[in-house]
């Protein structure tokens, strides 16, 4: 008997929100209709890629490291001859602690190839990088248009000497007699840093 007011006691049962039947699983995919491949499968393709790209990386680095040393050093020293045909030291210090590094560097990890010289000549070669490096840092130190053309023309003294031991590409040496001063330069455009009256003053005397 339902007693009066009484909402009726429903049984037991499924919610209605509940659904009648669980849903069924995941279906695995086969491999003929676009499976995930196995995770080690993978893992494996990518070891492959990188180690591929390292070994790409190395043969170009090989192929580069006759020049980049010493031509590292000729652009860095290039610009500073530039500042001085303009009568400026902009850039100087900054150039000249470039040639520091990379002349340190080579020094503590020396190579024939990586200096830019056969090997008959890496001896010679790597005993001329401390006074590179000890030179570049007294340029680096300098202050004044005097001081820094004084300093240039000491850190041209080795790198002269390590030109004529370059095998590849390099820069030509030029000596103008009016300020008995030797400069390295790219090309056969003479270009005086040592002094702006006499620009086109010096004569090649190495290449």
């Amino acid at each position: 008997m339902v007693v009066s007011g009484t909402a009726p006691v429903r049984p037991l049962g499924r919610s209605a929100a509940q659904p009648k039947h669980p849903p069924p699983p995941p279906r695995t995919p086969r491999v003929d209709d676009g499976a995930p491949e196995p995770e080690e499968t993978v893992l494996n393709r990518s070891a492959t890629v990188v180690i591929a790209a390292l070994v790409a990386l190395a043969g170009a680095g090989r192929a580069a490291a006759a020049d980049d040393a010493f031509a590292g050093i000729a652009s860095q020293y290039e610009l500073i001859r530039q500042a001085l045909i303009e009568d400026s030291t902009e850039g100087v210090q900054e150039r000249a602690l470039a040639i520091q590094f990379t002349a340190s560097r080579l020094s503590r990890a020396f190579s024939a190839d990586a200096a830019g010289v056969a090997e008959k000549d890496a001896a010679a070669a790597r005993a001329l990088l401390p006074e590179i490096t000890e030179r570049a840092g007294r340029l680096a130190a300098a202050e004044g248009l005097a001081a820094v053309r004084s300093e240039l023309a000491e850190l041209t003294k080795p790198l002269v000497r390590y030109q004529a031991l370059v095998q590849g590409p390099r820069p030509i040496v030029v000596y103008c007699p009016m300020v008995k001063r030797s400069w390295l330069q790219p090309d056969e455009a003479i270009g005086n840093p040592y002094d702006p009256s006499m620009l086109r003053c010096g004569e090649v005397v190495a290449r």
